[in-house]
């Protein structure tokens, strides 16, 4: 504190929105007192951060309604399913349509204070996207507020995160649309401010997984004063305000972009980006620095390296600004999300160059085969051609010999003729088999190739058929998207007209009531009155009666005076001289 009494908050600023620090023995540290504030507020935020009773954060003599209660005149609460620091969730059902149940949250009316609280909750209903959590019934209570939400079946993202970290194409399909659900609030000129991996939810429709937003009890106008969050995943700015600094701390929507950021990672590495909890003001502010130079150690993710990890860090490093100006908006991180791709694409770049390649061999292995093919016929009919020479040698000379021998005797001559005929003949049949097995060979040959050939055009004619199925898959993914889109927006529509008409009727009820009563006051003053002036005549009747029934007794008149009586001795001098008749 200083000596005027305003709180010094400049270190803490240094801390904890400033650039970041050189070296650690550069920077002032901070007041224990200030950072310290802003922890302690900051630990208060969410009971998942510290130790919390049975009971929960919420005590069941808290004005909010309990199990078998009946909220807003129609819904019954069978069960609780669970509770923060600023109420209660509950499994309800309709009193009329007991089959229809849905998720009603408590909250009680403090949350509101100084907050139009129908203002905000027909902005929550405004704010429609398939990925943010539907309100679909609302009311405000002596002490309490209520909504009603689908009841989803699936399971959190950090129930999920139990079994482990994501792989970098779940976290894609997770958080790509959760960042959407959230920028559509953003356009609606709301706020979060408490996304966390507890908020967010794996519903499952068809067996497929859809993430939804949960939590819109503690969302706001971006301009709202107003703040909460969960302290492992707030922005900076947010345990500022939470501080009691809300002058010194900017609000404004991109706090969501580093509650985003602070999950993804989150579900990416395993942990915050610390050892445990910070537990002190200076390891708070250490892990907000921490968060913003080295998003990612050494072990983290150690299978991403090279460019798709270059990527990622620099991604999470503009997610992670401590200054609100330089971080970057859920939109532009929506954008920027297919960072968590850049290693599948380079696979994917891989295998084509890779089918590249293979094409380019097998037109090689074709030209080699056939000039194998070529050379196996030139050798097969030079090794039978040398053959038969030789062979043919032979016998001419065996020939010769027996001809020399016999020249004179003629048949014998003939019958050498006959026998070269006939090892003609036998040398054609040969040469004609000889010339059939290489052709069947040179078949097989053929064959053999083509087969190849074909197996390997059936693998890339596979591969493209996937590749159209996951187009074909994705359209048609969009276009129902598309589709439950614009239902949803007619449904809110003509929901919205409902709600219009029902108060502008009940506003009217209101007036007419109040009319009513205004001339029922004014009979019942003017009713008393003439009751007082009759009890007033009752009155004086009834004393007139008892004046009449009991009438005054006559007074007698006065005795007398007695005669003097007469002295002896003379006359008495007192008394009074009698007048003569």
């Amino acid at each position: 504190m200083s000596d005027s009494g305003t709180p010094n908050i400049t270190a803490v600023q240094r801390f904890v929105l400033r650039e970041p620090r050189r070296t650690r023995t550069s920077v002032e540290t901070p007041r224990p007192s200030v950072v310290g504030e802003a922890l302690e507020a900051a630990d208060a935020l969410d009971p998942e951060d510290r130790p919390s009773s049975p009971g929960g954060a919420a005590s069941e003599h808290d004005g909010l309604p309990v199990e078998g209660d009946v909220v807003g005149g129609h819904y019954r609460l069978v069960r609780r399913l669970g509770e923060g620091m600023f109420g209660r969730v509950y499994v309800a059902e309709r009193t009329d349509v007991p089959e229809h149940l849905v998720a009603l949250k408590v909250m009680t009316r403090a949350v509101y204070a100084g907050r139009n609280v129908e203002r905000e909750l027909v902005m929550l209903a405004a704010a429609s996207h398939p990925h943010i959590v539907q309100l679909k019934d609302h009311g405000v209570a002596e002490d309490y507020v209520w909504l009603t939400m689908p009841l989803y079946e699936g399971e959190t993202l950090a129930q999920r995160l139990e079994r482990g970290p994501l792989s970098l194409r779940e976290a894609y399909d997770i958080f790509l649309p959760i960042t959407r659900g959230v920028q559509a609030l953003h356009e609606r000129g709301l706020r979060h401010q408490d996304i966390k991996p507890e908020n967010v939810y794996l519903a499952r429709f068809s067996g497929r997984v859809h993430p939804v937003v949960l939590d819109l009890g503690v969302a706001v106008e971006q301009n709202a004063s107003f703040v909460a969050g969960t302290v492992l995943y707030c922005s900076p700015e947010q345990v500022m305000a939470l501080s009691g600094f809300a002058a010194a701390a900017e609000l404004s929507a991109k706090m969501d972009t580093y509650c985003l950021a602070t999950t993804l990672l989150r579900a990416l590495v395993g942990h915050d980006g610390s050892e445990r909890d910070p537990t002190t003001p200076l390891a708070l502010a250490n892990l907000f620095e921490r968060r913003e130079l080295v998003p990612l150690t050494d072990d983290d993710l150690t299978e991403l390296t090279g460019e798709p990890r270059r990527l990622l860090e620099e991604a999470l490093r503009r997610w992670l600004r401590r200054v609100p100006e330089e971080r970057a908006s859920t939109c532009t991180m929506a954008e920027e999300l297919d960072v968590l791709l850049a290693e599948e694409r380079a696979a994917a770049d891989a295998i084509e160059r890779q089918i590249r390649h293979q094409k380019v061999a097998l037109g090689r292995v074709r030209i080699a085969l056939a000039a194998m093919a070529v050379l196996g016929v030139g050798a097969g009919l030079f090794t039978y051609s040398k053959r038969e020479t030789l062979r043919l040698a032979s016998e001419l000379a065996r020939v010769r010999a027996e001809g020399a021998a016999s020249f004179e005797e003629l048949d014998t001559c003939v019958a050498s003729h006959e026998l070269t005929r006939r090892e003609a003949e036998s040398c054609d049949a040969e040469r004609r088999k000889d010339d059939e097995s290489n052709a069947r060979e040179l078949a097989t040959i053929a064959g053999q190739s083509g087969a190849a050939r074909q197996a390997l055009e059936r693998r890339i004619e596979g591969a493209r058929q996937e590749l159209k199925t996951c187009e074909e898959d994705a359209a048609a993914s969009a276009k129902t998207c598309a589709a439950d889109t614009t239902a949803l927006e007619g449904t809110l529509t003509s929901r919205a007209e409902a709600w219009g008409r029902e108060s502008l009727r009940l506003t009217s009820e209101r007036d007419e009531q109040k009319r009513h009563r205004t001339s029922c006051e004014s009979t019942l003053t003017s009713t008393g009155a003439a009751r007082e002036e009759c009890r007033s005549d009752l009155a004086a009747c009834i004393e007139d009666r008892e004046t009449c029934m009991n009438p005054p007794e006559p007074k007698s008149p006065p005795p007398p005076p007695a005669p003097a009586a007469a002295t002896p001795g003379g006359t008495n001098a007192d008394a009074p001289t009698a007048a003569a008749p």
